[in-house]
């Protein structure tokens, strides 16, 4: 499959509330340009130029083992007020096993979103906290309150004064080394987080 390559231009969404459609600007809203978010294509990869941001050291230091494609794919988080976000999917440049027989190539999806106040982030973290899980499906979820089975998909969050970050992850994809890419993230992003959660394929869901 031919690959055609693009150079990153972070996307940011300015977002007034939970209601409310952002305004879609570019890394070059430093300029006042405006832009539109890119669908994600299977036969678009990101290349990094610009290395200015903790986004462009993550995708550097995963390019050995991954491909970065641009994504817009909806996240929970998304539901609140936020100032800017970033998507973008780490796509495995090697299968792994599914199943007996089979085999699946692992995907990543990341999301970055940042928040003007450390309060706007709680809010945002709590409401977010009280939707992930329905009564008698794992939720609702508690604050540092570990879940043994809860009905979602892997999942790994970070959660800092102003900034959090998550990956989702597929439950056919749970034989690749998703360890080593979330230790890249807290050798990036820092250890200075407020709470961080771990979610197995159905659980359990962690702390700590």
């Amino acid at each position: 499959m031919r690959r055609i390559y693009f150079v990153l231009i972070p996307l940011f969404v300015a977002c007034s509330g939970s209601n409310t459609e952002g305004e879609v600007i570019d890394a070059d809203d430093f300029l006042g340009e405006t832009g539109q978010l890119v669908d994600t294509l299977d036969t678009d990869t990101v290349s990094i130029m610009d290395l200015g941001s903790e986004l462009n050291q993550l995708v550097v230091k995963m390019s050995p083992l991954y491909d970065t494609v641009a994504q817009n794919n909806f996240h929970l988080m998304d539901r609140f007020s936020f100032s800017s976000v970033q998507k973008l999917a780490f796509v495995g440049k090697n299968e792994v096993p599914y199943g007996k027989t089979a085999m699946v190539t692992p995907k990543a999806e990341f999301f970055y979103y940042t928040f003007t106040d450390s309060v706007k982030t709680m809010n945002a973290f709590y409401n977010y906290l009280d939707e992930m899980a329905e009564e008698g499906e794992g939720g609702p979820v508690k604050l540092n309150v570990d879940v043994e089975a809860i009905k979602m998909p892997p999942m790994f969050m970070l959660v800092y004064d102003t900034v959090i970050v998550s990956a989702k992850y597929l439950c056919e994809h749970e034989k690749n080394d998703w360890n080593s890419f979330q230790d890249s993230i807290l050798t990036i992003y820092g250890k200075d987080y407020k709470y961080q959660i771990d979610v197995d394929c159905g659980g359990p869901l962690k702390w700590k």
